[in-house]
């Protein structure tokens, strides 16, 4: 919360680094709904029926207020706000239904058929949202080595979203395995946008240094 109110401070304009801050909005915005709705339903007032909708506004809400948020740490001013909103509003509309897919899976799925429906999407979602978000910024266009980045950075979060699911395919039982299938939950869960918020901003500071613009 600390880091959204504070102002920006000078020459905090490293790309890397805030779209991996923005991530946490992200994270926030799939993590908020089924939390408030499960505890809503531990409260005696189930709502099962505004599950879908709660998610897909959590969602929306978490990835276009990320956009929003690395907007305002760079400075870029109310209408690239708006702009990087809506590149990673994009990123979310593909990455969302992929991430609530690998909710509530047994471990007994088939392995290729789960990753063909995760890893393509965050791939493509990610190879969009890095041109978006160098056009909302003003870097000219992106070329096809930053895009293949930006698409590599999806691939590991849709790999790391797949954590906890590879876990249950392997169908171990080792000494302690509550503690390793928590342990992979959690990086599982913030790796997979962490990482590839991370790498699409690296690519944007990349194309920013070679084609030596000003940083803003």
């Amino acid at each position: 919360m600390h880091a959204l109110l504070q102002e920006p401070a000078p020459g905090d304009d490293d790309i890397r680094v805030t779209f991996a801050r923005a991530a946490r909005l992200a994270l926030a915005g799939l993590l908020a709904p089924p939390a408030l709705l499960g505890l809503a339903s531990a409260a005696g007032y189930p709502l099962r029926a505004a599950a879908d909708a709660a998610f897909w506004i959590g969602a929306l809400a978490g990835f276009g207020g990320a956009g929003w948020f690395a907007g305002r740490r760079l400075r870029t001013g109310p209408t690239r706000e708006r702009a990087l909103a809506g590149a990673f509003l994009v990123a979310g509309l593909l990455v969302a239904p992929a991430f609530r897919g690998l909710q509530g899976l047994t471990g007994h799925e088939p392995l290729l058929a789960v990753a063909a429906a995760t890893l393509p999407a965050f791939a493509v979602a990610f190879a969009l949202a890095g041109p978006l978000a160098a056009r909302a910024l003003g870097i000219p266009g992106v070329r096809m080595r930053g895009i293949l980045v930006c698409a590599a950075g999806g691939l590991l979060g849709g790999a790391f979203a797949l954590l906890p699911f590879c876990w249950a395919w392997l169908r171990l039982d080792p000494p302690g395995e509550s503690y390793v299938v928590m342990t992979l939950a959690i990086v599982g869960f913030l790796g997979c946008l962490i990482a590839p918020f991370h790498i699409v901003g690296l690519a944007l500071d990349r194309a920013r240094d070679e084609r030596g613009l000003a940083r803003a």
